[in-house]
């Protein structure tokens, strides 16, 4: 029993490929170069290079070479908007004996063939497929504060959004990490989608306070407006339907749509809902060396 990990060097990826060697369970991890950090095996892999795919499930953990793999994690391409590619390499991956599926989505992207959202679509067909699967539906990740908001907080001593007064349920990677492991491990699987939240709702106006008591000085939180946000996810290069689209999210989560999962009772009761352990306050701690100013 190996698992595949794609995107195996992300955020996700790369704490769950550890926790599996720590269970002394065999991985192979899949990169677009080819290479992962000891003491990890790596294939490469390219979303839209069907041989890659091919030999990626082909590959096996060096430690254990008799192992096939029958489990894979699916991190799809970032800023896609086609479903197609990532179908196409499930019913690849079938065909080559893969039995168990966990694929990454998020809290607002649920099951629908004829949506829009790649990630919809892609729910959909594992449930339509009939194979045994769970589709993580994590909120916003902790570690988004390392990333988007480096350089405000760090250089500008800011932090910034259109999602006003609405919650958020940060939720660490370590934390879903977990809850992957727990699902490609299980002797049976979930068939379920599973959200995954952090302990505490929390504003932008609550982060922008944390952070300020961690770094030791006044950090602000500057209210976007949604052409402000899309702007700014166009400045990262991403494609401007796709900056619309999560700056449209932040829309939602000023008009409670993150707070309604968390407080969900109904998630709750039938195993739905995961609750990580870690908090926004130890995440800034942690990492507080990032938004020391140089």
């Amino acid at each position: 029993m190996t698992t595949l990990i794609t995107g195996g060097t992300g955020r996700t990826g790369l704490a769950l490929a550890h926790l599996l060697h720590d269970a002394k369970r065999p991985l192979v991890i899949a990169t677009r170069a080819g290479a992962a950090p000891a003491p990890f095996t790596a294939v490469r892999f390219e979303w839209y290079d069907f041989d890659s795919h091919v030999a990626a499930l082909s590959a096996h953990d060096n430690a254990t070479p008799t192992s096939k793999i029958d489990r894979v994690y699916i991190v799809k391409p970032p800023l896609t908007t086609d479903a197609v590619v990532v179908t196409s390499f499930i019913d690849l991956a079938i065909s080559k004996g893969v039995t168990r599926f966990v694929l990454l989505s998020s809290t607002q992207v649920g099951p629908d063939p004829s949506s829009n959202s790649p990630g919809s679509v892609i729910h959909q067909y594992l449930i339509d497929r009939g194979v045994e699967y769970a589709v993580l539906r994590p909120t916003w990740f902790m570690q988004n504060f390392d990333a988007n908001f480096k350089r405000s907080i760090r250089d500008y001593d800011y932090i910034f959004s259109a999602t006003h007064d609405g919650k958020i349920p940060w939720v660490s990677t370590d934390d879903i990490a977990q809850v992957a492991f727990e699902c490609l491990t299980a002797t049976q699987s979930p068939n379920k989608d599973i959200f995954v939240v952090g302990p505490e709702l929390l504003s932008y106006e609550d982060v922008a306070a944390i952070a300020s008591k961690v770094l030791e000085r006044p950090i602000r939180f500057k209210r976007y407006t949604l052409e402000e946000q899309a702007a700014f996810y166009i400045s990262l290069k991403w494609d401007p339907k796709y900056a619309k689209f999560l700056a449209e999210l932040d829309t939602k989560i000023a008009q409670g749509s993150e707070e309604a999962v968390f407080v969900d009772p109904e998630t709750e009761k039938n195993g739905r809902k995961y609750v990580g352990k870690r908090t926004l306050f130890e995440y800034f701690v942690a990492n507080k060396k990032l938004w020391i100013k140089q």
